[in-house]
This record gives C-alpha cells, structure tokens and sequence, in this order.
C-alpha cells in the first residue's frame, strides 16, 4: 500500500516443478495486545551474496525498499563513503538496488541474518509469476506468464501510477453491492479489507460509526516509522474474493496511513482471508488465481 507505501498446476493445484519451491517464514506477533497472528511474509534473500531476510510486499510498487538504520554493533562506515550498487538475489531473480552506506553496513553484521533488510515489491516481480502456498509457508517464482490458459484463474488489473512498477488490483464483491477492485496486498497480512478512507469503512461496514466500542477494536500500529491508530470490526454481509466465497471478512481502517489511490477502491484486501490457499500472481499474463491446497499424498 506504499506508493514508495509452472506453475502449471497437477489437478489445478500444485506446479509441475515443484522443486522450485522455497520456504518463506511467517512473521507472527500480537498487534496492541491481541493473539499472535501472522504479520509479514519473510523471504530469504541475498545481498552481494550475503544471506539476508526481506519482507514480500505487493502493496508496494518499487523493486526494493530498505529498511532502517545501521544498528550500534555495525562495522563503522567512514562519513564520506557513498551510496553503491548492490545485488539483490531471490528464487532466480537478481536486481540492482543502490545501498546507502547504513545499509551496507548491516551486510558487516549479524543484523542481516536475524533482521528483514528491505522489502520487495512488485516491480521486483513483475516479469514472471508468483505463487505462494499460504498454509505451506512455501513460495516460487516461474520467469514467465503461468495462468494465460487457465479457466480457474482471475483477471488482474497491474495498475501504474507510480513511477515504477505497479499495484495489483483483483475483483472483490460485497453482498448486495457492485463488484469493484482492491488492492491486493501480502503486505496487509493480518487484515481482511482495509478501508482507505472514512467512506470506504462506512461503505465496508454498513456505516458503524468510527468510535470504540461493544463491536469496534480501536487499536494503534507502527507502519513505515510512524504511529496511526485503527478500527476494526466485522464487514456487513459475505464477500466473493476470486470467484470464492469469504465469510466474516474483517474490515479495518487506519487514519492518516498515507496512501491515497488515484483509482476507486473497495479497499486493500490483506491476506487473512485468504486463509492457507494457494495464491498466484502473473504479472504479465495480468491474471490472478485462489487455489484450495492439495490434499497430502497418502
């Protein structure tokens, strides 16, 4: 949600070159006192062939975002060095990225084995397709369009409003309302539909006033270095996300997060409600798909 913010399936399931499968880690945590829930996607990248972690984040429309500052443990850099071009490696995948020299001081320190580095958006991505198995926690990547001839899958629209890469906009219904787009975001893993404005959450929630109280959580989260609060309830009525049923969607609405659309939205949709499915984006082919998890092999 940062404007900076093959597989060809056995039975329609599982890719033909299932070798290619890596494991991501689930970042999990509780946000302002709740349960544990998943929080991020982890992918283990390498930096300049240094194992590093980064986070997967298809809100995000660049191809890499680093994060923070060298930590207090870091090799000193000198204050004249500059910024430099770095390699950035995944499933096959190599990009370059320039590093300023906070970064290329956590590649010094243990701090790239045990932190998340960056994160990678879809611009990182988007000449191939990506299939993650949410239940699985297992992630690949295949350099080509994958679902051009698959009936099950979506269409996608690879919105560019940016000055690279793009946004993944996948058809979402409400009940009793038209069909409209949200933003696809694995970075929103613990929400279900995250409003972007006031209307979208009175749309979303069948105009629960914005307040705490009996059915309402107001919480706060830290986002991208800054500290916004939010509301979450349950979304009025069942929702259809990919041609696929979803019951009791949630619905959040975080103030002032700094993301506005220049396209009408329902809203981002996270990945909660996608449960442990198997989902697919072909960038180029622009189509998407939700798959149930294949039953294990007796």
């Amino acid at each position: 949600m940062r404007h900076a913010l093959p597989l060809l399936f056995a039975c329609l399931l599982w890719p033909a070159h299932a070798a290619d499968w890596q494991p991501f880690h689930w970042h999990t945590g509780s946000v302002d006192g709740g349960p544990v829930e998943r929080l991020a996607i982890v992918l283990p990248i390498t930096v300049d062939g240094i194992a590093c972690n980064a986070q997967l984040d298809t809100g995000a429309n660049e191809a890499v975002i680093w994060h923070g500052q060298a930590p207090a443990v870091a090799v000193a850099t000198p204050a004249a060095a500059q910024p430099r071009k770095v390699l950035v490696e995944f499933a096959g995948l190599r990009s370059y990225a320039s590093a300023a020299p906070a970064v290329l001081a956590q590649l010094t320190s243990d701090a790239c084995k045990i932190g998340v580095i960056a994160t990678l958006g879809n611009a990182f991505f988007e000449q191939g397709t990506l299939t993650l198995d949410l239940g699985g926690a297992l992630v690949a990547y295949a350099p080509q369009s994958l679902l051009a001839n698959d009936p099950n899958a979506q269409p996608l629209f690879y919105a560019r409003w940016a000055g690279t890469g793009g946004h993944t906009l996948v058809e979402v219904a409400q009940a009793d309302q038209p069909a409209g787009y949200a933003l696809l975001d694995t970075g929103s893993a613990r929400f279900g539909l995250n409003a972007t404005s006031a209307a979208e959450w009175a749309t979303l929630t069948n105009n629960t006033p914005l307040q705490a109280g009996a059915k309402v959580r107001k919480y706060s989260i830290r986002s991208w270095g800054r500290d916004i609060d939010c509301y979450e309830t349950r979304a009025a009525g069942d929702f259809t996300v990919g041609k696929q049923p979803v019951a009791a969607m949630q619905a959040s609405y975080c103030v002032d997060q700094g993301f506005r659309a220049p396209v009408r939205l329902i809203g981002v949709l996270g990945l909660k409600p996608l449960g442990d499915r198997v989902l697919t984006i072909d960038y180029p082919g622009r189509r998407w798909k939700l798959a149930e998890p294949a039953s294990p092999t007796p």
